[in-house]
């Protein structure tokens, strides 16, 4: 095949629109195929600039084997200067290949495949380990994107949610989240400090755009309290020993000056991490095991961009999705 598939983002937007339940699942499979050893995965490269250290592009390649068998590469950039412009943090493209002859075949939008399989393995994890199936109050901290998007997958996750507890160190954004959930069914109350999150929900997410530690005291946590690390950098390495950790993938996540990299770096090993979270989605026993909060930290791993992006591409090719381009390789 010669030609060249392009989707763009309404194409992905309506492709997965109401999907949640179904990325979730195959996020799942993605991560227990790539646990089981069905995938290359070689360690993400970043792309930053001297005179704007805020600034990256990080390109994510990636093969998916089992029943899936693609292979390409997301190209993901975060400007976070962008919000206070009316944009998008992130951009991103995800390009696939044939696995038959290496050829490029779709050329995919993936701000919307990147932040709906980051949402759903938050949303699935907190599904796993969370102990309460019937919460009702869950905390966000960090109200862009990303988060709005962990809400809409929560809400298919806990039917019976009826608070949001938010915080942003910019007001603005906070007011800006409520605005984007418009729910009738769930109240939103801001809350005046991270503590104040923590206090009032016992499921947190956080998802800020942090480049170094600044949380140091999670106190007002208990051993039922679960968080998810999303943004991977908003803890001192002394609360990411407070508690029970599990990851995506422990290589990947050691890198890069995470929270669990940090801790590493001090502790001189990784025997502080328990389990990946494949562990818990073959055996549920695993979820909790002691009498710590339990936080998942979640480095994003390309397996998940591509059994997204393989599942638009085939759904695109029956509807008639999307812009061919005719003998884009001759």
């Amino acid at each position: 095949m010669k030609d060249l598939l392009i989707l763009c983002k309404d194409d992905i937007n309506k492709i997965f629109d109401n999907e949640e339940e179904m990325i979730m699942n195959m996020v799942s499979q993605a991560y227990v195929e790539h646990t089981a050893g069905n995938s290359s995965l070689p360690h993400s490269i970043f792309l930053r600039f001297p005179d704007n250290p805020a600034n990256r592009i990080i390109g994510l390649p990636a093969y998916l084997g089992g029943n899936i068998k693609a292979g390409g590469m997301k190209w993901i950039s975060s400007f976070p200067d962008n919000i206070n412009h009316g944009m998008e943090r992130a951009s991103a493209v995800l390009i696939l290949n044939n696995m038959e002859n290496g050829h490029v075949e779709a050329i995919l939008e993936s701000s919307v495949i990147s932040a709906k399989r980051t949402a759903a393995s938050a949303a699935l994890a907190a599904k796993l380990i969370h102990q309460n199936n019937n919460e009702t109050t869950i905390g966000f901290v960090g109200c862009g994107r990303i988060n709005r998007e962990i809400a809409g997958f929560i809400k298919k996750v806990y039917k019976d949610i009826n608070t949001f507890v938010v915080y942003d160190s910019i007001h603005q954004h906070a007011l800006n989240f409520i605005d984007a959930i418009k729910e009738e069914n769930i109240n939103i109350r801001i809350a005046s400090s991270i503590d104040e999150v923590l206090q009032l929900a016992p499921l947190v997410s956080f998802a800020t755009t942090a480049g170094t530690p600044y949380i140091s005291d999670i106190s007002s946590c208990d051993s039922k309290s679960t968080i998810l690390n999303i943004s991977l950098r908003d803890f001192s390495p002394e609360v990411v020993l407070q508690c029970d950790n599990i990851v995506d993938d422990l290589d990947h996540v050691c890198r890069e000056r995470t929270s669990i990299h940090l801790t590493e770096q001090l502790r001189g090993n990784r025997d502080f991490v328990r389990c990946p979270i494949a562990d818990i989605i073959t055996n549920p026993d695993l979820a909790r095991t002691g009498d710590k909060p339990v936080m998942f930290s979640p480095f994003g791993l390309g397996v998940l961009d591509l059994i997204l992006g393989s599942y638009a591409k085939k759904i695109a090719l029956e509807k008639n999705m999307g812009v061919t381009i005719k003998d884009f390789i001759k």
